[in-house]
């Protein structure tokens, strides 16, 4: 990937990025605090030129090494960890992984190949909150940030075809159809999951639906039981795949 403007590349490994004159944040908010990691120098640079348009992004490091962003990044506030997706398959990562769980966790976004089923798989499993297709990170990396520092979870369109259809072969293989979803599920429940498949918040869905986030909690805990679902990002996928057959699967009320 390679930003769409010829840029200097310059090597910042480990330093963190001086204030930004010309930052203007949200009125209500604080600036995303990003972290990137990616041991590619020029990738990273990259990365910096494309997120530089977005006001609400501030870029405090990056780092090649995830020894070293284990170490040094995360002793300051990290809202979003942006991580190269071969980081995920390797023991530095799960190092990394595991201590950015032991505090105020960030949300972590990660750069891939969608065709790439390890990292899908190890996305999923550390719970990654956004997945960007390397060959459409220019127009996917910024939203995907600020998606996943507001909780939730953003796909590459090629991204979510995937994953898409891998959750809908382990439909067909557990034998569990979507009408068989239905079976399963309570209405609430499947209110709850469709909602879940358009990417919105527990609280955006107590909102909608005039109920206690509590009880939006209760669902979804009940909805990965019932479905024999590991993690969350599972039930948003099922739930997107849902939302798109529910017109063919129910007749106009």
């Amino acid at each position: 990937m390679s930003p769409k403007e010829p840029t200097t590349v310059t090597s910042t490994e480990g330093q963190t990025a001086p204030p930004r004159a010309d930052f203007a944040p949200r009125a209500t908010d604080q600036p995303v605090r990003l972290v990137i990691l990616d041991e590619d120098p020029i990738l990273r640079a990259g990365i910096r030129a494309i997120l530089d348009s977005y006001a609400q992004i501030e870029i405090v490091a990056d780092f090649g090494s995830a020894r070293l962003a284990s170490s040094r990044a995360l002793q300051t506030r990290t809202d979003v960890l942006l991580v190269g997706g071969d980081y995920l398959k390797d023991r530095a990562g799960t190092a990394l992984h595991d201590q950015v769980t032991t505090g105020r966790r960030p949300a972590v976004v990660t750069l891939m190949q969608p065709d790439d089923a390890v990292t899908l798989r190890k996305a999923v499993k550390y719970a990654v909150r956004g997945f960007v297709d390397r060959n459409t990170s220019q127009h996917d990396l910024g939203t995907a940030v600020l998606e996943a520092h507001g909780g939730r979870t953003y796909l590459s369109a090629s991204i979510a075809e995937v994953l898409v259809a891998w959750m809908a072969d382990g439909i067909r293989r557990e034998h569990l159809s979507l009408p068989q979803v239905e079976d399963v599920l309570t209405e609430r429940e499947l209110e709850v999951l469709e909602a879940l498949g358009h990417g919105i918040t527990n609280t955006a869905i107590a909102h909608r639906l005039h109920v206690q986030e509590a009880t939006v909690r209760s669902h979804v805990y009940h909805i990965l039981t019932k479905l024999n679902l590991r993690t969350r990002t599972e039930a948003v996928l099922l739930g997107h795949s849902y939302a798109n057959r529910r017109p063919a699967l129910r007749p106009p009320s």
